[in-house]
């Protein structure tokens, strides 16, 4: 989609950051997904979650609280909507999700423990980002488990674990099932394009200050799998602040960045950071925004961003 969208959504980076990526570098050895062994809607049943606790989980969960947007759009997604009792003031998706109580921000700080303990929740779904609230949680008595994906295949795991401990495996099966047929078939169709024919890609995370999405992130995927090469793609870390002059030296054709920006990523403002106006993307107007929800949230929408960034670079093939 054409970058052309006004809106600007405040409090987006802090969104992106604690919501779709707990950490600022990529780990040494990247922790394996959230698994369980038990059999599918048997419980009790036993798992190690993303930060690599050992959680058990009596009984399917009657009363869920989501602690990050992702998380709940993951549950509805499932089909475990109706149990879900408890959001964060930035769940707005699916609209269904704004009539649970809300239980804060999605900082430590700005979540309320009391809130998520009147609820009454068994089961909270959380990030290792709240690692100072989930401790604090556990002492009150509730069973949470910690989501932190970094890959498609990450979050399609999450997914199916979501589903294993609500009860609603079959659906959320069926889900990624379809989800990594959609993956596959923008692999399949992207693979007609000569690499050396793929053109290179600037995603800015933020503009002030300037950062972008490392090979290891959802985002540095979805824009590989898409067909783009990122002129980042050397780097190490997963959302690092960038130089303006590296962005220029580097010449990237097109330009992705999130909706939220409004008219900073137009071309006429971008045009006015120093040297930009050089730039090819900016030059033949090749800048698009996705939408900043979708783009931000490890969750099933990411394969529409993956598609809309294939479309955006292949318009003729896709």
């Amino acid at each position: 989609m054409k970058k052309y969208q006004p809106s600007f959504i405040v409090g987006f980076l802090l969104i992106f950051l604690l919501a779709g990526c707990a950490s600022n570098t990529a780990p040494a050895t990247a922790p394996a997904p959230a698994t369980t062994s038990a059999p599918a809607n048997t419980f009790p049943m036993t798992l190690i979650d993303d930060s690599g606790r050992e959680v058990t989980i009596e009984a399917a969960p009657q009363r869920i609280v989501s602690l990050l947007p992702s998380n709940t759009e993951i549950l509805f997604a499932v089909g475990a909507g109706d149990e879900v009792v408890g959001v964060t003031s930035y769940c707005n998706y699916p609209q269904e999700a704004t009539t649970r109580e809300q239980v804060g921000g999605i900082t430590n700080k700005s979540l309320s423990i009391e809130a998520i303990v009147a609820l009454e929740p068994n089961l909270v779904l959380a990030s290792g980002s709240q690692n100072e609230i989930i401790p604090l949680l556990e002492q009150a008595g509730l069973v949470v488990i910690s989501l932190d994906p970094a890959t498609l295949d990450d979050i399609f795991a999450n997914i199916e674990l979501v589903g294993q401990v609500t009860g609603h495996f079959d659906q959320a099966t069926t889900l990624t099932d379809d989800l990594r047929r959609r993956v596959e078939a923008v692999r399949a169709r992207v693979a007609t394009i000569p690499a050396d024919q793929h053109p290179n890609v600037f995603y800015e995370v933020w503009d002030d200050p300037l950062m972008t999405a490392g090979p290891n992130t959802f985002i540095g995927q979805m824009i590989e799998i898409g067909g783009g090469e990122s002129i980042f793609a050397d780097v190490n870390e997963d959302w690092p602040q960038v130089s303006s002059e590296v962005i220029v030296e580097r010449n990237p054709e097109i330009i992705f960045g999130p909706d939220s920006h409004g008219s900073a990523l137009m071309a006429e403002a971008i045009a006015t950071r120093p040297g930009w106006a050089n730039i090819s993307a900016v030059q033949n107007d090749q800048i698009y925004l996705l939408d900043s929800d979708m783009a931000s949230r490890p969750g099933p929408r990411l394969v529409n961003i993956l598609e809309e960034i294939a479309r955006d670079l292949y318009p003729d093939l896709f």
